[in-house]
C-alpha cells in the first residue's frame, strides 16, 4: 500500500523533495503496515473479518484534497496564517484530479480483492431505529464527537465489531471507556491492532470482527 502513486504524484508535480514523501509515509506507517498485513494474509485463512464504511472511503478523497489546496498554497508562498481562509482556496487542476480518483479506485480494487477487506455501508437498513438510537446517544453524550464519526462508530456497533481501528486519539480518549463498558467494542491505534493480529494468527485460534476506517 505504499505505491499508490498519489504522493509521488504529488511529490513529481510540484517538485517536492524526497524527504516530504519519506516524513508522510513514517506517519503513517502503522497505518498502511496494518493494511499490508490484511493483504498479505488474505489467502491463508481468516482470524478475523475486517470491514470498512463507505463513508471512511469516501472521506479520503476530502483528506486528499485538503493536502493538495495545502501544497499549491505552500508552491504559491501564501502565508500559512491565511491557509484557513477560504477565499484563498486553489483550484485543483482536472487533469490532477482524474489521476488521483484513478488511482485511488486502483487501491480500493486491491483492498477489497478476494474479500480481504469488506466495504460497508453506512445506511440503516432493518435495524434503522437501533441505529437512531446509538446515533443519538454518541451525539448528546459526547460533547467533542463529529457527526462523521458518530455514523462510523454506530455502523461498527451494529454488526458488533470487536475493534475499531482508528489513528484520532482524541476520539479514542473521548468515547473509548464509555463504548468499551456499554458496546463492548474497543477503539485501538493501527499499531496494537497490528500486533494483535499477528498475535491471533500465531494462535491460531482467535476469530472476531474488526472495522478498521480512517
Amino acid at each position: 500500500m505504499h505505491n499508490s502513486g498519489v504522493l509521488t504524484l504529488f511529490c513529481d508535480r510540484y517538485g517536492l523533495s524526497e524527504e516530504f514523501r519519506e516524513v508522510y509515509l513514517a506517519r503513517y506507517s502503522s497505518s498502511i503496515s496494518f493494511i499490508d498485513e490484511i493483504i498479505s494474509k488474505r489467502n491463508v485463512g481468516p482470524t478475523c473479518d475486517f470491514y470498512v464504511s463507505y463513508l471512511a472511503l469516501n472521506e479520503l478523497f476530502s483528506a486528499i484534497r485538503d493536502e493538495l489546496r495545502t501544497i499549491i498554497l505552500f508552491k504559491n508562498g501564501l502565508p500559512i496564517s491565511r491557509w484557513r481562509d477560504g477565499r484563498n482556496f486553489p483550484d485543483i487542476p482536472e487533469e490532477c484530479m482524474e489521476v488521483i480518483y484513478a488511482k485511488i479506485q486502483g487501491t480500493f480494487d486491491v483492498l477489497f480483492e478476494n474479500g480481504a477487506i469488506v466495504p460497508l455501508s453506512d445506511e440503516p437498513e432493518e435495524s434503522g431505529d437501533n441505529f437512531s438510537e446509538i446515533f443519538a446517544w454518541l451525539i448528546f453524550s459526547n460533547k467533542g464527537i463529529e457527526t462523521q464519526d458518530a455514523i462510523l462508530l454506530t455502523t461498527a456497533i451494529l454488526i458488533k465489531a470487536g475493534y475499531f481501528v482508528t489513528k484520532d486519539d482524541k476520539l479514542r480518549r473521548e468515547v473509548r471507556d464509555t463504548l468499551k463498558q456499554r458496546y463492548h467494542i474497543e477503539l485501538i491505534q493501527p499499531t496494537s491492532a497490528l500486533n494483535r493480529l499477528r498475535s491471533m494468527r500465531k494462535r491460531g485460534s482467535f476469530y472476531t470482527k474488526h472495522l478498521s476506517c480512517r
